[in-house]
């Protein structure tokens, strides 16, 4: 603004022209859509390089993204290819946007991030496709609200995961995380589980058991929507995190470190949802019978 010195301005006048300015400013900060520096988000441009499956790309300076609020199809699940080809239509070889939420990276040291190419957001269109699902961990909630809206629009779509999941699916499996033999201090083995639905998912009397016959009986404890459940192999409290993540415990929990089948059972004993994997591959569990009710 060019600074007069020519001219009297009367206090009255000066008050009221400096008002209409403020009024101004907070008109057009509540209509305007996050930039540079708003609140705790910043942005970057940068290059994709490689596309390593529907949620994850490298960039060309070495660094990985992550992309914050969905989870794709894991390797051998179906859709897997279908999602990871669509990134690549999207992103690979062009230059994106990276916008960051409250967290910045993972204990991975990927970054966490809501990509564009142009204006359009590549996370809600893996959604909106029905090649991914919403998937909340941590602080970072900028866009939860409109990836459940594209969530449940493909879902009553029955698009892509959606054709086979359908309505009933609410709880899934995501992953299985066994301890390291070789360095079993490092963490301790863990399951999670995510809420599909759009509304809070409680899993009183729900069981979660592996291939060995071992069991854990699930109490009061509630999943918010896209938000996830860790059901960890160490002792402690069992509850919501901060970041509204819940967590119970499982001592004495084990994995087998090759393969082994997670499988998840309502209160009646009908087997709900099942994660297998043979090392880094996820496959496709055996048929398994009800799992019995707890005596």
């Amino acid at each position: 603004m060019q600074r007069a010195v020519d001219s009297y301005i009367s206090p009255g006048a000066y008050v009221k022209a400096a008002v209409s300015r403020a009024i101004w400013l907070l008109i057009l900060a509540a209509t305007s859509t996050p930039t540079v520096g708003a609140l705790a988000t910043t942005e970057e441009l940068a290059r994709v390089k490689r596309v390593y499956d529907g949620d994850t790309v490298l960039l060309e300076d070495g660094r990985r993204v992550r992309y914050l609020g969905i989870n794709t199809p894991e390797y051998q699940e179906p859709f897997y290819l279908k999602a990871k080809r669509l990134n690549e239509s999207l992103v690979l070889g062009r230059e994106i946007r990276l916008e960051f939420d409250q967290e910045k990276s993972d204990s991975y040291g990927r970054l966490l991030a809501y990509v564009y190419v142009g204006n359009q957001m590549v996370n809600a269109r893996l959604v909106q496709e029905g090649l991914a699902h919403a998937f909340f961990i941590g602080p970072s909630r900028r866009h939860n609200a409109l990836l459940l809206e594209a969530q449940e629009k493909a879902r009553q779509r029955r698009a892509g995961i959606w054709s086979s999941w359908g309505d009933k699916k609410n709880i899934k499996i995501t992953s299985v995380h066994p301890a390291d033999p070789e360095n079993p201090d490092a963490h301790a083995p863990y399951v999670r589980i995510v809420n599909l639905g759009n509304k809070e998912a409680g899993l009183a009397g729900y069981v979660l058991s592996n291939e060995s016959g071992h069991r854990y009986l699930f109490s009061g404890i509630a999943i918010d929507p896209g938000y996830t459940l860790i059901v960890s192999g160490a002792a402690g409290a069992n509850g919501k995190e901060g970041n509204r993540q819940g967590i119970v415990h499982w001592p004495g929990m084990t994995w087998d470190k090759w393969e082994d089948t997670a499988y998840l059972a309502d209160p009646s004993g009908v087997i709900i949802d099942s994660f297998h994997y043979r090392g880094k591959r996820v496959v496709k569990p055996a048929a398994r019978p009800r799992v019995p009710a707890s005596k």
